[in-house]
C-alpha cells in the first residue's frame, strides 16, 4: 500500500510536462488569417489594456482558437483583439460564457467554452491582454 501512495505523487509530477501549459502558439490556417488581416487592416494596434468594459461590446468574432476580437458600441473606430493563454479551442463554432463578476473583462478572467446544442462546456481559456485597434484617419 505505502509503494502506491508514493508511485502516485510520482507519476503526476512525470505527467505534468505533458500538460497544456498554455504557452503553446496557436496557429491559425490561411483562411482564419485572411479573415484576422481583413478585420484589422486599416487599423492601427495601440498600447495593450489589462480590461475592457463589458456593457460597451457590441459584438465578439472569434478567428480560429487564436483571436477574440470585441467590437465597441461607443465608439466604432476601435476594435480591441485578444489572445487568450494557448488559445481557446472551438471558440468559432460554440459560445463563449464569461462570469459577471463585475463591468469588466480583465486579463487573466477564465471565460468557458460551452456547446449549445447539448449544455456541455467543451472548453476553458483565459483573457490575454486586450489590444486596441484603432482605424487610422484619412
Amino acid at each position: 500500500m505505502r509503494k502506491i501512495i508514493f508511485a502516485i505523487p510520482l507519476a503526476l509530477m512525470l505527467a505534468a510536462p505533458a500538460v497544456n501549459s498554455g504557452t503553446a502558439e496557436v496557429k491559425l490556417s490561411e483562411k482564419e488569417q485572411a479573415k484576422f488581416d481583413k478585420k484589422i487592416a486599416g487599423r492601427e494596434a495601440g498600447k495593450p489594456i489589462s480590461c475592457i468594459n463589458r456593457t460597451d461590446q457590441k459584438n465578439l468574432t472569434a478567428v480560429g482558437d487564436k483571436y477574440l476580437i470585441y467590437s465597441r458600441s461607443s465608439n466604432p473606430k476601435t476594435i480591441y483583439v485578444n489572445e487568450p493563454y494557448g488559445g481557446c479551442r472551438d471558440v468559432d463554432r460554440n459560445a463563449l460564457v464569461t462570469r459577471r463578476s463585475s463591468s469588466q473583462l480583465c486579463r487573466g478572467e477564465i471565460a468557458q467554452v460551452k456547446d449549445l446544442p447539448t449544455g456541455t462546456f467543451v472548453d476553458s481559456c483565459s483573457f490575454g491582454s486586450f489590444v486596441p485597434y484603432t482605424k487610422i484617419e484619412g
